[in-house]
């Protein structure tokens, strides 16, 4: 049986999907794709958090935090006007996504997100008030902290939304409590509820002390891993 060779310039020890430089290793895809299930299963969970986060709403009209504290990021996000309010029920569906090498402890993450919310009319779950979702493209940061990768900001694009999504973080919670149902820990928030396109912005305003800027659309790709 005839038999023929090839050659070609790239070295062998290159050979491989995984070896480039600018692609991540099996054993990082594995845990990067691990994380990305467990934020989005668990958005609250503090063992997927790095101490520090790159948090970018400007591109929904929002504001920028460079480097917000773990600490902040989670009483951002538990907060009774925003994804901590007891009436609503969310889930967040990962489509197609990308990683993209940064250096050996940080990638960056391209997902395409649906993020799907139902409002009930009380904590007790019973009656539905309103739905609203939201299709959009998310920007992840991850970086590893002793030898273990962590979540580290997001930047999101959204694409288009459904039903009555500008009205989903509207102190639905809030409003409940003033009705007659018992406060959460016995406390009470105030928030701006004559206009809920401004609630997700005093939510994020007030619960976030750290002074916040324009990021100008740098990210942690430019800061030293």
């Amino acid at each position: 049986m005839p038999t023929f060779s090839f050659e070609i310039d790239e070295p062998k020890r290159n050979f491989g999907l995984w070896q480039s430089k600018k692609r991540i290793s099996l054993d990082d895809f594995l845990d990067l794709e691990a994380l990305v299930f467990n934020w989005a299963d668990s958005y609250d969970a503090k063992s997927i958090l790095a101490p520090s986060l790159f948090v970018d709403y400007t591109d929904i009209g929002k504001t920028c935090w460079p480097a917000m504290s773990a600490a902040e990021f989670l009483t951002m996000i538990t907060n009774d006007d925003f994804l901590g309010d007891p009436c609503i029920k969310t889930q967040h569906l990962l489509g197609a996504h990308y990683w993209e090498r940064v250096s050996d402890t940080r990638v960056i993450g391209h997902h395409q997100i649906r993020a799907a919310h139902q409002v009930y009319t009380g904590p007790d779950l019973k009656e539905v008030k309103l739905k609203g979702h939201s299709h959009a493209t998310n920007i992840h940061y991850y970086t590893k902290v002793d030898g273990e990768w962590k979540f580290a900001g997001l930047k999101p694009t959204v694409r288009w939304n459904e039903h009555e999504f500008e009205k989903v973080f509207g102190g639905s919670y809030i409003q409940t409590v003033e009705e007659g149902f018992p406060a959460k820990d016995g406390l009470v928030s105030t928030a701006a509820k004559s206009d809920p396109h401004t609630v997700i912005t005093v939510v994020l305003n007030r619960a976030t002390p750290t002074e916040s800027r324009l990021c100008n659309g740098t990210g942690p790709r430019t800061l030293v891993a």
